[in-house]
C-alpha cells in the first residue's frame, strides 16, 4: 500500500517539485497545503503518512503547525524541508521524535527519499 504524503510549503513551484519527486516513488501525495494554517486543517481531514513541512511560511509557520499536529495525533510524522534552520535550532524545537529529520534546501531526491523511508 502506498504511504500517504501531505506537502507543506508557501511557494508553488517548491510544492509541484517535492509533488514530482515524491511521486516517482511508491507514495500517494492526498493534500497540499500553502501556510501552516492550511498545514493543520489537510493533516486532520486526511491523516496522512507523512507531512513534509517548510519551516518558515506565512500565518503560521511550520514548527507552530507541527505543534498543533502532534497535539491532535502524537504519532504524526514530520519531515521539515527548510533553507532556514540549523542544527542547533533543531535541538530546541522541542517537538520529539515524531520530527524524524530535516532536509535542508537545496537538496537531492536521494536524501528525500531517505528520511521519508526511515
Amino acid at each position: 500500500m502506498k504511504r500517504r504524503v501531505l506537502i507543506v510549503d508557501d511557494v508553488a513551484d517548491m510544492r509541484l517539485m517535492l509533488r514530482c519527486i515524491i511521486e516517482k516513488e511508491d507514495y500517494l501525495i492526498v493534500a497540499e497545503a500553502a501556510n501552516g494554517m492550511e498545514a493543520v486543517e489537510q493533516y486532520c481531514e486526511h491523516l496522512p503518512d507523512i507531512t513534509i513541512m517548510d519551516i518558515e511560511m506565512p500565518f503560521k509557520n511550520g514548527v507552530q503547525a507541527a505543534r498543533e499536529i502532534l497535539a491532535h495525533r502524537s504519532d504524526a510524522r514530520i519531515i521539515f524541508c527548510s533553507g532556514s534552520i540549523r542544527n542547533q535550532d533543531l535541538a530546541s524545537l522541542d517537538l520529539g521524535a515524531s520530527v524524524s529529520s530535516v532536509i535542508r534546501k537545496p537538496f537531492l531526491p536521494a536524501q528525500l527519499y531517505q528520511a521519508m523511508n526511515v
